[in-house]
């Protein structure tokens, strides 16, 4: 299910970060709001005026008639270099807005996160990774951030195309479209195997960039000249230089021949089309169907599907590596770091505290698990993290800024949580998934939430589907959901809102173990780049978390990954071991009776 959701999750970010990147775009430069579009058509309409001038010259001339040909063709060479020159001009104030919206904005937004982002967050070593994978897709022309602007209007382009010089094409005859969108998918086909397999190695190859920056930038600084020459580390610096450009230039070979083989199968579906496509215009010739002229025209236009699909696909490819790519600029830049601050707090004014001098650190991107007993203020930090009450003492900072001086209703819309103790409103399963009415309400995004969550296959079956009401409080043919199912309609709830900050409050504390680990499982697949909290009474369901911090009587006891605890033998080792063997316990007795 996990690997499903990162593929899921990779499509999801290629539409929301073309979305989201061209948005950017038009607030910087409003003018790119009326200047894409213009560009889109001058795009789409150019080529049709070159397979539509030698229709009109061969009309002109069959007909014997000068004047005809001097105004058709003059006219039609006038309006084609007219959209060539708009196209043109206007592309290059896109570029330009591309180039600006790069260094003002992400790269700008990048060097902030850098300065202000908590220490702990740069100087380990998978951070350092995570810096550089966002730097590079940043610091120059043609990254993914550039790329993504340009490519999401090219795939608009070759996706308009299609559609019109196709419809045209079905007009003629059923069964070169047939050919032709069977060219689209084998080539759609293997160009997915291509990014797949640039994308399974993304990591890799990034280490070997990093790791080939730094000898550069070693090799250039004058005090690391001097050592080289005095201790004779020339040899060492080209012979690792060599390796690891051979390390590159073998995993370019691997990507290449994978990027060959959608030419292969483009090359023999192109030959079985542009035969069929003479056969079928002869004929209609022959049989006095359309003259000379028309089949020029359709020919031009068979043609010049090719110029729509071969780029239509390879913008596609461009187009999801990159987004795919800039995840790791996002992971960076937008995903909410929160610390603690020394933060204490009580529920009554002088009364005894609940938590005391609390010091904690979730980096952007990071996933954390809670631990303790109860009574030990889990969940009276969640309370405080979600802005239900402010601390008695310290801050709590989102990003550098405290919790306190931010509108409430602002943040809380960057924070969703699935709370031990839950209640669904007596409203539809879709008002209750989105949190609003049918005016402001995603029909598609409840559906695909309800998918995700493992709710879809109940509510698909239902009469009145998501819109089936809960309990018959409001509705006399209203429904009530099992304990599992309700579980996940909340976490629906969650999937919707889709928000930066993600916490999971012992939402699972009625199941058993096995079942909890397994639904834990799944969270974390399904808050993957997300800033997300996790607590559980049961340390074996928080294993895959980043970090485990211990909660002991309101104040942190242990802090770190859960090998790192047990390698410490403290009292999360013991803690671990004890409910071990409860449930070894718990199952040898069951399997006695």
């Amino acid at each position: 299910m996990a690997e499903k959701e990162q593929t899921g999750r990779k499509r999801i970010f290629m539409l929301r970060n073309s979305i989201e990147m061209l948005k950017v775009m038009c607030r910087r430069f409003p003018q790119c709001r009326w200047q894409i579009p213009l560009y889109i058509v001058c795009c789409i309409a150019a080529p049709f005026m070159t397979a539509l001038i030698p229709s009109l010259s061969i009309k002109a001339i069959t007909r014997g008639e000068l004047k005809y040909f001097l105004v058709s063709v003059g006219l039609a060479l006038c309006m084609y270099w007219g959209m060539e020159a708009v196209r043109d001009l206007v592309s290059l104030y896109l570029e330009k807005a591309r180039i600006f919206t790069r260094s003002d904005v992400f790269f700008v937004d990048f060097i902030k996160k850098c300065l202000t982002t908590d220490y702990a967050n740069i100087e380990l070593q998978e951070k350092q990774s995570l810096i550089d994978n966002a730097a590079m897709v940043v610091e120059a022309v043609g990254n993914s951030a550039s790329r993504i602007m340009s490519e999401s209007v090219e795939f608009m382009i070759k996706v308009l195309g299609l559609l019109i010089y196709g419809t045209a094409i079905l007009v003629l005859d059923a069964k070169i479209m047939l050919i032709t969108v069977a060219l689209l998918a084998a080539d759609l086909i293997m160009r997915n195997r291509a990014i797949r397999y640039t994308d399974d190695h993304w990591q890799k190859e990034t280490e070997v960039w990093r790791k080939q920056r730094y000898l550069r930038s070693s090799g250039m600084k004058a005090s690391a000249g001097k050592d080289i020459r005095i201790y004779q580390l020339k040899g060492w610096f080209h012979q690792r230089f060599e390796e690891l450009i051979r390390q590159e230039a073998d995993f370019q070979k691997r990507t290449q021949i994978r990027w060959y083989y959608p030419t292969i199968v483009d090359n023999v579906c192109h030959f079985i089309k542009n035969l069929l496509a003479y056969s079928v215009l002869a004929g209609k010739v022959l049989a006095g169907e359309t003259d000379i002229a028309g089949f020029t025209l359709y020919l031009g236009v068979i043609f010049g599907l090719d110029a729509w699909i071969y780029p239509m696909a390879l913008s596609y490819g461009r187009l999801q590596s990159a987004a795919y790519c800039f995840n790791d600029y996002q992971k960076f830049v937008d995903t909410p770091e929160i610390a603690f601050r020394d933060v204490s707090f009580a529920y009554e004014k002088g009364g005894r505290p609940v938590l005391s001098h609390i010091n904690i650190v979730i980096g952007s991107g990071e996933s954390v698990a809670l631990v303790g007993n109860n009574g030990a203020g889990k969940s009276t930090l969640v309370k405080l993290l979600c802005g239900f009450y402010p601390a008695t003492e310290g801050e709590i900072l989102i990003n550098g800024k405290n919790i306190k001086e931010m509108d409430i209703d602002g943040y809380q819309k960057m924070v969703s949580a699935l709370f031990q103790e839950t209640a669904s409103l007596a409203f539809s399963i879709a008002m209750n998934v989105s949190g609003c009415g049918e005016e402001n309400m995603d029909r598609e995004r409840v559906r695909e939430s309800l998918r995700r969550a493992g709710l879809w296959e109940k509510v698909s079956g239902l009469p009145q589907k998501e819109d089936t009401y809960l309990t018959q409080l409001l509705d006399d043919d209203g429904i009530r959901l099992s304990g599992g199912e309700m579980q996940k309609l909340l976490l629906a709830r969650v999937l919707y809102k889709d928000s930066q900050i993600m916490i999971l409050d012992e939402p699972t504390a009625a199941l058993d173990p096995i079942a909890e680990s397994r639904v834990y499982e799944d969270y974390h697949a399904l808050t993957a780049g997300k800033t997300s909290l996790f607590i559980s009474h049961r340390l074996a369901s928080t294993r895959f978390c980043d970090r485990i911090i211990l909660l002991e009587n309101g104040r942190v006891a242990e802090d770190g990954s859960h090998e790192e605890l047990m390698e410490r033998g403290g009292r999360y080792k013991e803690m671990f071991d004890i409910q071990s063997r409860y449930y070894q316990e718990q199952e040898g007795g069951a399997n006695e009776n």
